[in-house]
């Protein structure tokens, strides 16, 4: 009996398209396939010898390719893992669905049975929280977003340092507080948040404390505080 760990990822591809026009076409012929994996015809024949040889596919020339017992259940198993991905890139992490389908199109394939086990656990956790809305759950994926938005966002103007960077007489405008949990929101309670100026006024010898002026007042910050503010020099 074929083990469909012998499958490589572009023949569970071609296992999933198979699946996929069966159900919407009510066939699955060459043309079809490679159109829709966007590859040439020549290259979904010599996939589709191989599917046969091994047991996943029935086909015969210029007809149409079926998916044997074996051949359904690896493909809907792949298809499975394909939504699962996509709905946590997309619903969970706040991914683009474009980004999400391409991710999970690679990730669908490598991922071990645990990992995306726990994935799929961890998603439906979030999407059935009833904290989700208003509770942890939507600060921390909000959170991730903001995060990761700002990064795009400084990779674009590569002109970003950290506050622990400056020199006592350096003036510089807060691009991101990227600390978590109680210290960001000690850093943010300080009223150290994204626009806001920040003069360093004084540094220590080994670098800690940091004394900066913010708001008119004077505040001192640890080496890891400064470390986790970027910011632009003003």
């Amino acid at each position: 009996m074929p083990d469909s760990a012998s499958l490589t990822p572009a023949l569970e591809d071609y296992l999933e398209a198979i699946l996929r026009l069966s159900e919407s076409d009510g066939e699955a012929r060459v043309n079809a396939i490679a159109e829709n994996l966007s590859v040439h015809k020549s290259t979904v024949t010599a996939a589709l010898k191989r599917l046969v040889a091994e047991g996943f596919v029935r086909h015969r020339p210029y007809g149409a390719a079926t998916l044997t017992d074996r051949g359904r259940s690896v493909a809907r198993g792949i298809r499975r893992r394909h939504r699962v991905l996509t709905d946590f890139f997309r619903d969970v992490l706040m991914l683009a669905p474009d980004v999400s389908d391409r991710n999970a199109c690679r990730m669908e394939h490598v991922l071990d049975k645990d990992v995306f086990e726990r994935l799929r656990i961890l998603a439906e956790f979030i999407r059935d929280c009833p904290d989700k809305k208003d509770g942890c759950v939507k600060q921390i994926l909000s959170a991730c977003a903001e995060e990761c938005l700002d990064k795009q966002k400084q990779e674009i103007q590569g002109d970003t340092v950290n506050l622990r960077s400056l020199k006592p007489g350096q003036s510089c405008k807060i691009v991101r507080v990227g600390s978590v949990g109680a210290l960001k929101r000690r850093i943010i309670d300080m009223g150290v948040v994204k626009g806001t100026r920040v003069d360093v006024v004084k540094v220590a010898p080994l670098g800690d404390p940091i004394e900066i002026k913010v708001k008119g007042y004077s505040l001192s910050l640890r080496k890891a505080e400064a470390a986790a503010i970027e910011v632009e020099e003003i």
